[in-house]
């Protein structure tokens, strides 16, 4: 049965402006505007003049599953995924066992083949994300693998990561790299400034991430091949980034939502809630990440949702876990921190949260409202201000800095390929 989503706002796929109307679903596709209210043999689903916007796709989380599933699972994840709004999901390899041989990988393909949103998959460069000998990339030749990276670990050899470019180039696997030396990341707690001075602790300095991008742009540069940066954390990162792609160099990059909303100070008041890989930085920092999402350095907002046990998140910095949940609460962090504070409109949230993400990704029935489209769609009440409860998440994650805190922008209804997967409204799953 068709569909028709009544009384909406959504940005024209023509011009670009807003616009007030209906869209028509078909088959799981998008048919198309109309004005039509009423349409026979056709399920009307009311939009109550909210914003209708392409499906979010989030190209860095973590489910935990195989090896993790008391922190999350692939079942939770996607309902977090879907409260959020986001439709697509892309899972990085960090679980155990890692997918870098053909029973796990199998496995991998089996349990993700009917989620409630499309979970994609990410290879690992190196074999157990050891850093030392590159993985059999053939074993990622399914449509559900879109690229390998490390994450989690830096890649240490200069060596296993040029072998990496030059096959994941010729496989068209993107290559994501979390850029820091482990040799300067010390105690890996906090920053390295002035509140891991008043705590005592080493922290992490700028110069870690800042020397590792450097090293992997020359390599992109010398090689041509491409490269996509991970949780960009620094303004010398941005600053860098921002040079590479003057020059022509083949790099894209994405920021999580903490980075360009918290900075160390956090750290006072949220301990190990707010400790993550990279840390928070400074005011300069999370400034310079801002201006990067606007002037479009950097690519894509990507929230590294990582859950973890509450007994993970101990009062110790540096034995504590490094990460935080980040899929429920990142619409509505972009507009509190970036709409609200005039870096970036509607229009261009959305293009970083769905439109290039999708074109990153090589989904080309993605990330528009373009007749023809999968009918990935998510509802937002851009007006409603709420408070951030952890314990109301679909999440098995607890470990959020944004708890109690006051945000704006709301997600009210998750489609995907045609069919509400998510009321917010009521609370309710539809799978």
């Amino acid at each position: 049965m068709k569909k028709l989503i009544r009384n909406i706002r959504y940005f024209s796929p023509e011009t670009g402006k807003p616009q007030i109307g209906n869209m028509l679903l078909s088959e799981g596709t998008i048919e198309g505007f109309t004005k039509e209210t009423h349409l026979e043999d056709t399920q009307a689903i009311e939009g109550k003049q909210q914003w209708l916007l392409p499906g979010f796709i989030d190209m860095h989380v973590h489910f935990r599953e195989p090896g993790g599933e008391e922190k999350e699972t692939l079942e939770t994840g996607s309902r977090a995924a879907l409260a959020g709004g986001f439709t697509t999901v892309v899972c990085m390899p960090n679980t155990q066992p890692v997918p870098d041989h053909a029973e796990a990988v199998e496995d991998l393909l089996k349990k993700t083949q009917n989620l409630p949103c499309q979970v994609l998959l990410m290879g690992s460069i190196s074999k157990g994300l050891a850093g030392v000998e590159k993985s059999n990339f053939e074993l990622y030749r399914h449509p559900r693998f879109v690229g390998v990276t490390d994450d989690g670990r830096p890649v240490s050899s200069a060596r296993v990561l040029m072998e990496a470019m030059d096959k994941a180039k010729k496989e068209n696997l993107i290559v994501g790299l979390h850029c820091e030396d482990e040799s300067l990341m010390f105690d890996r707690s906090i920053n390295q400034g002035k509140i891991s001075r008043k705590l005592n602790l080493q922290g992490v300095p700028v110069m870690a991430e800042a020397l590792m991008i450097h090293r992997d742009l020359y390599l992109a540069e010398k090689l041509n091949s491409p490269l996509h940066i991970q949780h960009v954390s620094t303004a010398e990162s941005v600053r860098l980034i921002g040079e590479a792609k003057a020059k022509g160099v083949p790099v894209t990059c994405e920021a999580a939502p903490h980075h360009f909303s918290l900075t160390e100070e956090t750290i006072l008041t949220r301990g190990s809630m707010a400790k993550m890989s990279p840390p928070l930085r400074t005011e300069m920092d999370v400034k310079s990440v801002r201006q990067g999402l606007k002037d479009g350095t950097i690519d894509v907002i990507a929230t590294d949702h990582a859950p973890h046990l509450e007994s993970d998140k101990t009062e110790d910095l540096v034995q504590s876990a490094n990460g935080i949940v980040g899929l429920e609460t990142a619409f509505a962090v972009g507009v509190t921190y970036l709409m609200d504070y005039k870096i970036l409109n509607l229009q261009e949230l959305v293009e970083r949260m769905s439109t290039r993400p999708a074109q990153l990704l090589g989904l080309n029935t993605k990330g528009t409202l373009k007749p023809g489209m999968d009918a990935d769609l998510v509802l937002v009440d851009l007006d409603r201000r709420w408070t951030v409860d952890r314990e109301a998440f679909f999440s098995k994650g607890r470990n959020t800095p944004y708890h109690a805190m006051g945000l704006r922008g709301k997600v009210t209804t998750t489609i995907v390929g045609g069919e509400i997967r998510y009321n917010g409204e009521e609370g309710l799953f539809l799978l």
